[in-house]
């Protein structure tokens, strides 16, 4: 029998995981030839989720949890869910049934008959989002296509299976700072997209601001591109061919027409004009230092406060004292 865990970060789901478990059960137990097992991942929520969990590992057999010891967000919850994994495929997904997993049949049917390495989802429409949101997005996946190695198609989400060679391939990649979206797609394995309407979140509300989005789309680009350095390179040389064409116009005019060039004009625009450009390449320049500074601390991406994956490796211990 093959084996799927479904991989779910969970922050704030106290009103939606118990919802969540019972209607993907329903899809659980409409695929008796395969055997699923849960892995939530509490990311340091401030509501009653971790306390869900364990009600939930009680009434379950097949749920596992891990529970941080504070907030590291979802790019880690995604992490540690994968590594605690050891089954043939593993799936990831949100806990607000926005990912609907009545899409693990299609799912099966591409990474098990198909032979894809994944099957990954794509938004099929932008319904419920605002319009400013919605242009962003689109900016975000257009710039990092053109910017960045890896490539995404518009509308890219998490929500996929993948086969147990393409997770461990995954978790070699241990960087601090992640971009699972572009880390899913450099470690290259045959993907199969499904395009497929999103639904609005049936219970609890989203943790997603806008600037959460904002900063998820800096650390994607920097992630996988240099790009924006190179930018800032070319950037200086243009403004030193422009300022040194600028210079042989005015000395020209100066020492042969006899044209006398008005200064404070001029002198004020260039001042503004090579501080902005100067502050935009420190940004950018300090965003890749930061980033080596955070993986060269080497921090662990996580820390684990409370797990029932204890339990079982207690019971693996035992079993082996009793059989020893």
């Amino acid at each position: 029998m093959k084996t799927i865990d479904l991989v779910v970060p969970c922050y704030n789901e106290e009103a939606g995981l118990e919802h969540f478990v019972l209607e993907t059960n329903k899809v659980i137990d409409s695929l008796p030839e395969y055997s699923f097992r849960y892995i939530l991942v509490n990311d340091g929520s401030k509501d009653r989720t971790y306390l869900i969990m364990k009600k939930l590992a009680k009434t379950f057999n097949n749920i596992k949890y891990i529970s941080f010891s504070r907030n590291f967000g979802k790019e880690a919850a995604m992490f540690a869910g994968l590594q605690h994994t050891t089954a043939d495929y593993v799936v990831v997904m949100d806990a607000d049934l926005q990912h609907p997993p009545q899409l693990f049949p299609q799912m099966i049917q591409a990474v098990e008959h198909e032979g894809y390495d994944c099957c990954a989802t794509k938004r099929a429409d932008r319904e419920g989002e605002s319009k400013f949101r919605g242009i962003f997005s689109k900016l975000f996946f257009k710039l990092s296509n053109r910017l960045t190695d890896v490539k995404m198609p518009y509308g890219a989400m998490d929500f996929r299976m993948m086969s147990r060679q393409m997770v461990d391939s995954i978790l070699e990649l241990s960087e601090v700072q992640r971009f699972s979206k572009g880390i899913f797609s450099w470690v290259g394995f045959n993907t199969k997209w499904i395009a497929y309407k999103t639904v609005d979140r049936q219970l609890g509300q989203t943790t997603w601001k806008f600037s959460s989005l904002f900063k998820y789309a800096i650390e994607g680009i920097t992630s996988f591109s240099v790009a924006p350095l190179r930018f800032t390179a070319v950037m200086g040389f243009i403004i030193f061919v422009i300022s040194l064409i600028y210079i042989i116009i005015t000395l020209i005019q100066t020492l042969f027409l006899g044209i006398t060039t008005p200064g404070y004009v001029t002198t004020l625009c260039a001042i503004l004009f090579m501080g902005g450009i100067t502050e935009m390449s420190i940004g950018i320049l300090g965003e890749y230092i930061g980033k080596i500074y955070m993986e060269a601390k080497d921090r662990p991406i996580y820390i684990t406060k409370f797990s029932n994956f204890e339990d079982e490796d207690n019971e693996e211990k035992d079993d082996k004292e009793i059989k020893g």
